[in-house]
C-alpha cells in the first residue's frame, strides 16, 4: 500500500496523464475479451491488486505481491496524503450525493481536503463535456472515477488524455462504501481474502459477476 501511494503522489508531479487501475478477477477476464480495455490496462501507469484472485494468481505463477490494495483502502490513504501534501482532488461517479457523503466522512477522519470538484455518475453528453472542462480547469491532481469497470477506465483514457500531471484512478463502488451505504466485510474476512463472499452475501445479484472468479482461476491453471 505505502509503495503504491508513494508512486501515485510522485506521479502528480510528473507530466502527462497517469491512469491507475485497481484490478480484480472480473477486470482481467473482461480485458481478455475486450481489446480496448486490454490495451488501456497494458498502458496503465500503475495496476494494484484489488481482488483476492489476483494475489492467488500471482502466488501460483511464482510472483511476489506483498498485499492486496483495494480501491477503498487506496482512496482513503490518498485522501489522507492529499491533506498533508495539499493535493487537489476531483470526485466523479456513484449516485447523486454519494461522493459528497464519502468526502464528508473522509474529511471527518483526516481534516480539510482541497476538493476541486464533485459530480455524480449520471450525466448526458452535454453535461459530460462540462465535467471534462471542470476537471481540466479545476487544478485537480488526483481524479477518482467511480463509473464501474470497464466504463471508468475507458472514460479516463478517452476523456482525460490531454491532462498534465494528473493521476486518474478507477475505484468502482468505493464511494458507496466510504459513504457508509455498503458495509465492508469484517477484518477477519478481509485478512482471509473473503471480502468477495461478504459482498455476495450483501448483494446476491452480484452472483453473475462473481462467476468471473472461477473462470479466472481456471484460466490461470490452464496457462501456468
Amino acid at each position: 500500500m505505502d509503495e503504491a501511494v508513494s508512486k501515485i503522489i510522485e506521479m502528480t508531479k510528473q507530466s502527462g496523464l497517469h491512469l491507475v487501475a485497481t484490478a480484480n478477477a472480473e477486470m482481467v477476464m473482461l480485458a481478455n475479451q475486450d481489446p480496448v480495455l486490454h490495451g488501456i490496462l497494458n498502458s496503465a501507469s500503475l495496476i494494484v491488486p484489488d481482488g483476492a484472485g489476483i494475489l492467488w494468481a500471482a502466488e501460483r505463477m511464482g510472483e511476489r505481491v506483498p498485499e492486496r490494495v483495494t480501491g477503498v483502502d487506496i482512496t482513503k490513504e490518498l485522501f489522507k496524503q492529499a491533506v498533508s501534501n495539499q493535493i487537489p482532488i476531483y470526485c466523479l461517479g456513484a449516485a447523486p450525493g454519494v461522493a459528497q457523503q464519502a468526502v464528508s466522512n473522509l474529511q471527518a477522519m483526516y481534516g480539510t481536503i482541497n476538493i476541486a470538484g464533485i459530480h455524480d455518475g449520471f450525466f448526458d453528453e452535454a453535461e459530460e463535456q462540462r465535467i471534462i472542462n471542470d476537471i481540466k480547469t479545476s487544478g485537480a491532481k488526483l481524479v477518482f472515477v467511480a463509473l464501474g469497470v470497464p466504463k471508468q477506465e475507458q472514460w479516463i483514457s478517452e476523456k482525460l488524455s490531454s491532462l498534465q500531471g494528473v493521476v486518474a484512478i478507477g475505484i468502482g463502488g468505493s464511494f458507496d462504501v466510504l459513504a457508509g451505504n455498503i458495509p465492508r466485510a469484517p477484518h477477519w474476512m478481509q485478512r482471509n481474502r473473503l471480502e468477495w463472499l461478504y459482498r455476495l452475501y450483501l448483494e446476491p445479484k452480484r452472483i453473475g459477476r462473481m462467476l468471473a472468479i472461477p473462470k479466472f482461476m481456471w484460466t490461470v491453471i490452464k496457462n501456468k
